[in-house]
């Protein structure tokens, strides 16, 4: 990883509108915030953070629907016309 991607909250402090500047022209992907040379904290555009959660719930999704392909049992299911009998179009 680059050393570009890390930053000191001292840092952040003093440069808050570049590096947000930086994350939100796509200049930087991430910026780990460190302090006491430790990483504390990640600061991502708006942008990215969105694409991270919308991932994060298609994952949750398909791990959900993975694991009723596991409990599935044909025998016990209604098809579409059935479905549509019972609910309305």
């Amino acid at each position: 990883m680059p050393a570009t991607d890390y930053l000191s909250a001292t840092a952040l402090a003093k440069k808050t509108a570049a590096a947000l500047d930086s994350l939100e022209q796509g200049e930087t992907g991430k910026l780990i915030i460190l302090k006491n040379n430790a990483p504390k904290a990640v600061l991502l555009s708006f942008e990215a953070y969105e694409a991270l959660e919308e991932e994060l719930e298609d994952l949750r999704l398909a791990a959900l629907a993975f694991a009723r392909l596991k409990t599935f049992k044909p025998e016990e299911a209604i098809s579409h016309e059935e479905m549509l009998e019972k609910f309305g179009k």
